[in-house]
């Protein structure tokens, strides 16, 4: 007996170019599985200002410094050339072996002067002193959306250096789950259970699942089971355990299983509809009611999730 199942994925977030391969593996970006939204103090808001706001004067100051560096540059340069016209006919080749040495120099001069014009504009204009916050205790709000809650709030006294007072967290378990059990930190064990309900659309019965999230540790001798390592082996870590022989139904199909040796993967191919097939006069009733028990109450055989 097969159940089908359709679940949904919860898949991270990727932003990707079209580029070379190599570039487009660096600028692979993952959503963060911690999402959060923090409310700095009022107080501290007005008095510190941005970064934003402080940077651009300050990149300002050093432009003009730059700026006036190579104008005093090129005034100096021109009145070189004009001299060095003057002295003799052999001014454009000796102009011409000091190019080099010259450009890197006049570089290291217009640097020091955009240095010097940003440290005497942060010895201008220093940092104000943070106001002392009003609030006395943090408030830290957790959504879960899946809970009976959907904030959870936890309150701490406030540091004395910290400049928020509420923020909202929200924890994405699916993407945290996936990592730890890609990782090998973690097994995902899942009951299946037919409910006896038939779905309206495909007349399949419902199957529900439970799933649970179990630790491996030493304690628990990392999930290890003996049973599992010899009633249930699949050889290579690829390949999936042969399904017993035989026919399978969903309740709307009847398929037989098939197994390809060359990949190691099962398959199910329909052999016919599950009507006809109790319509069939080659079953017995009393085995056509112990198929229609199982599909009742009994757990699946085999769950496909897609």
């Amino acid at each position: 007996m097969m159940s089908t199942m359709k679940r949904s994925l919860s898949l991270v977030a990727v932003a990707f170019w079209i580029l070379d391969p190599v570039d487009a593996a660096k600028m692979i970006r993952f959503a963060s599985p911690l999402q959060s939204l923090t409310i700095p103090d009022k107080e501290m808001k007005e008095e510190i200002g941005t970064k934003r706001s402080r940077f651009l004067p300050r990149f300002r100051a050093g432009l003009q410094a730059e700026v006036e560096a190579r104008r005093e540059i090129s005034a100096k340069r021109t009145a070189e050339l004009q001299e060095a016209a003057t002295t003799g006919s052999d001014w454009a080749e000796r102009t011409a072996d000091s190019e080099m040495a010259r450009r890197q120099k006049e570089d290291e001069l217009v640097e020091q002067a955009y240095d010097r014009a940003v440290s005497d504009f942060d010895k201008k204009t220093k940092k104000p002193k943070a106001p002392k916050p009003q609030n006395a205790y943090q408030f830290v709000g957790v959504v879960n959306r899946k809970g009976d809650k959907p904030i959870t709030w936890y309150a701490r006294p406030k540091p004395a250096d910290s400049k928020w007072s509420v923020r909202l967290l929200h924890v994405n378990q699916d993407a945290i789950i996936k990592d730890l059990f890609n990782r090998g930190k973690v097994d995902i064990f899942a009951k299946y259970k037919i409910t006896g309900k038939v779905d309206e659309e495909t007349k399949a019965p419902i199957v529900t699942s439970n799933y649970e999230v179990r630790e491996r540790s030493w304690k628990n001798l990392w999930n290890f089971s003996p049973k599992h390592f010899f009633t249930d082996p699949s050889g290579m870590y690829w390949r999936e355990r042969r399904l017993e022989p035989g026919l399978y139904t969903d309740g709307v199909g009847v398929y037989e299983s098939s197994y390809r040796y060359g990949d190691g993967r099962n398959g199910m191919h329909r052999v016919s509809g599950f009507q006809q097939f109790l319509n069939s006069k080659n079953i017995k009733p009393d085995q056509k009611e112990k198929i229609l028990s199982r599909l009742r109450d009994d757990a699946p055989d085999v769950v496909l999730e897609l």
